[in-house]
C-alpha cells in the first residue's frame, strides 16, 4: 500500500515540478523584479534595515519577530539536506541556478508578502492573513480561498512536516545512533509545548534560536572555506560549467541542473508558496512595503547565503556524489554510499563537516540540523493554524476556532512523531508534493493582485524620497477588500499628524 502511494506521489510531482513550475517560478521572479523596478538590487541596505524596525502589540508582532519566525521556515531543511539533495540530482551547477532562484525569487516573496499585510484582518484581537484572505478580499472569490487555505492547511500541517521530522532523526541516528523514533518522540513533545503558547511564544523561541543557529553555521561554513581557499576558483568554475551542461564528468543535464536548483532553491525560500504571508501579516507595520522589503531579505539570506555555504562546504571537501555517475573523493564512504545507491542527504554536510571538525561534526551537524528543521516545524504550525482560523472566521464561530485551534496542537506533534520514521524519498516527496500544490495556487492569486503591491511600493518610494518614514493611509490609496477600519485605527497617529500639518 505504502509503495503504491509512493508511486503515485512520485507521478504527480513529475507533473507539478515539471517545466510548467519553472516558467511560473523564474518567469513570475523575473516579471515582478523588472516591475518593481529591481528593488532587491536597489533597495538592498533598506531591505536589511527593516529586519530590525521596532513596533508590536497586543494584536501583532515585531517586525524583528516576524522576520525570525519566518527565517524558521526557511533556514531549514532544505539549507541543508535539501542542497546536498539538488546537487547529487542536478550536479554542482544545481547552486548556480539555486542562487539565482534565490535571488528572483525574493520579489516574489516581497510581492505576496506586502499583499498578506495589505488585505489583514484582526480576528480575536490578532492580525491574521495570506493567501486566502486576499482571494477573498482582494479577488472575491471566497471560494477559491475556501480551497486555498485547505490545501495550505493540510500541506503545512500534515505533509509538509515529513522533510524536516525526517532529517532531524535521520541526523541523530547517522551521528549517535539514537532511533529515529526516540528522537521523533522527543521532537513532538518540545513542539506541542512551544505552539501551545501561539504566535508570541513562536515568534520568542524563534527570534532566540534563527540568529544563534544561523550565524554558527556560517561560521563553521567560513572557515572550510578558508581552510579549501586555494580550490574556490576551481569550484567555481565547476559550478559554472555543470550549469550549463558543459561538466559530463558530473553526469547531469542542463534541464536537470535547473530543475533541481529551481525546486531547492524555491522549498527553500518557499517564495510564491504562500508559506511567509501568515507571518508577514501579523506584524505590527505602518506600510506593508516594509515588512514585504524584511521578507525579501529574508531570502536572500536563505537561499543566496546559507544555501551557498551548504554547497560551498559539499563542494570544496569533494563529499558528494552525483546521481550521474561522479563519486566524491572527500570521504571513503562516498564509494560505499555509490554502490548502494544512496542518494545525497545531511551526511554529506556531516561528511564536509568531518574535515576540518574530526570526529565531532557529525553529532555538530545533527544539531544543527535539529534547530534548523525544528524552526520548520513551528513556522509550518502558525501557517497551517492560520489557514485553519480562516475557515472559520465570523464572531459566531470563536467556540469552533479554539477546539479546531487544539486540535492542530495535539494532532500535528502526534504526526510529526509519524514522520520520523519514513524512508529519506518518501519524506521528501511528500513534502515536494506540498510545496509544489500550494504554490501553484498561490500564485493565480499573487500574479492577479500584483499591481497593488506595484502601487504600495510607488506610494512607499515617494514617501521615501520626500524624506518621510512610510506609512500607509487607506483613506489615500486603497481598495475593495482592504480594511480602512483597521488600518486607521494602526496609522492614527500619523494621519492625525498629517492632518494637523495642513
Amino acid at each position: 500500500m505504502l509503495d503504491a502511494i509512493a508511486s503515485f506521489i512520485n507521478w504527480a510531482n513529475g507533473y507539478i515540478w515539471g517545466i510548467g513550475m519553472l516558467v511560473l517560478i523564474v518567469g513570475s521572479g523575473l516579471f515582478f523584479t523588472v516591475r518593481l523596478g529591481f528593488f532587491q538590487f536597489v533597495h538592498f541596505k533598506d531591505m536589511w534595515k527593516r529586519i530590525l524596525d521596532k513596533g508590536d502589540s497586543e494584536s501583532g508582532i515585531s517586525a524583528f519577530g516576524s522576520f525570525c519566525t519566518t527565517m524558521a521556515m526557511r533556514v531549514g531543511t532544505g539549507n541543508v539536506a535539501g542542497v546536498a539533495v539538488a546537487i547529487y540530482s542536478g550536479g554542482p551547477g544545481a547552486l548556480f541556478w539555486m542562487i539565482l532562484a534565490g535571488m528572483t525569487n525574493s520579489a516574489v516573496c516581497f510581492t505576496e508578502c506586502v499583499l498578506a499585510v495589505l488585505y489583514k484582518v484582526r480576528i480575536d484581537g490578532q492580525y491574521r492573513g495570506g493567501g486566502a484572505y486576499c482571494a477573498e478580499r482582494g479577488l472575491g472569490w471566497k471560494g477559491y480561498g475556501v480551497f486555498m487555505a485547505t490545501i495550505l492547511m493540510l500541506g503545512t500541517a500534515i505533509f509538509m512536516p515529513a522533510a524536516a521530522t525526517y532529517t532531524i532523526s535521520d541526523g541523530f541516528n547517522n551521528a549517535l545512533g539514537i532511533p529515529m523514533w526516540v528522537t521523533a518522540l522527543v521532537i513532538a513533545l518540545i513542539m506541542a509545548i512551544v505552539v501551545i503558547g501561539g504566535v508570541k511564544r513562536i515568534s520568542q523561541v524563534a527570534s532566540y534560536v534563527v540568529p544563534f543557529m544561523t550565524a554558527i553555521y556560517l561560521i563553521a561554513a567560513v572557515v572550510i572555506v578558508i581552510v579549501n581557499i586555494t580550490r574556490v576558483p576551481g569550484v567555481i568554475v565547476d559550478v559554472v560549467q555543470s550549469a550549463f551542461g558543459l561538466k559530463a564528468i558530473f553526469g547531469g543535464t542542463l534541464g536537470i541542473a535547473i530543475q533541481q536548483g529551481v525546486k531547492r532553491g524555491t522549498f527553500s525560500s518557499a517564495s510564491g508558496m504562500g508559506e511567509s504571508s501568515p507571518t508577514a501579516a501579523a506584524t505590527e507595520t505602518s506600510h506593508p512595503v516594509k515588512q514585504g522589503m524584511a521578507n525579501a531579505a529574508g531570502v536572500w539570506l536563505d537561499t543566496v547565503i546559507v544555501c551557498t555555504a551548504s554547497g560551498l562546504m559539499i563542494l570544496l571537501t569533494d563529499c558528494f556524489n552525483t546521481a550521474g555517475g561522479y563519486v566524491g573523493s572527500g570521504a571513503a564512504e562516498l564509494t560505499e554510499l555509490a554502490a548502494n545507491g544512496v542518494g545525497g542527504g545531511v551526511i554529506y554536510v556531516q561528511y564536509a563537516m568531518r574535515t576540518i571538525m574530526g570526529g565531532i561534526a557529525p553529532t555538530f551537524v545533527a544539531i544543527m540540523l535539529a534547530l534548523f528543521s525544528f524552526t520548520c516545524l513551528i513556522s509550518y504550525y502558525y501557517e497551517a493554524e492560520t489557514a485553519a482560523i480562516y475557515l472559520f472566521q465570523g464572531e459566531n464561530k470563536a467556540g469552533i476556532r479554539k477546539v479546531v485551534t487544539w486540535i492542530m496542537r495535539i494532532g500535528m506533534p502526534i504526526l510529526i512523531f509519524l514522520w520520523g520514521n519514513l524512508n529519506a524519498d518518501f519524506a521528501w516527496n511528500l513534502s515536494d508534493l506540498a510545496l509544489g500544490s500550494c504554490t501553484w495556487i498561490n500564485m493565480l492569486v499573487v500574479l492577479l493582485l500584483s499591481p497593488k503591491a506595484v502601487a504600495l511600493y510607488k506610494d512607499y518610494e515617494e514617501q521615501m524620497k520626500a524624506k518621510k518614514d512610510p506609512y500607509y493611509n487607506p483613506n489615500k490609496l486603497s481598495w475593495k477588500g482592504v480594511d480602512v477600519e483597521l488600518w486607521n485605527d494602526i496609522n492614527k497617529d500619523k494621519i492625525a499628524a498629517d492632518k494637523a500639518g495642513k
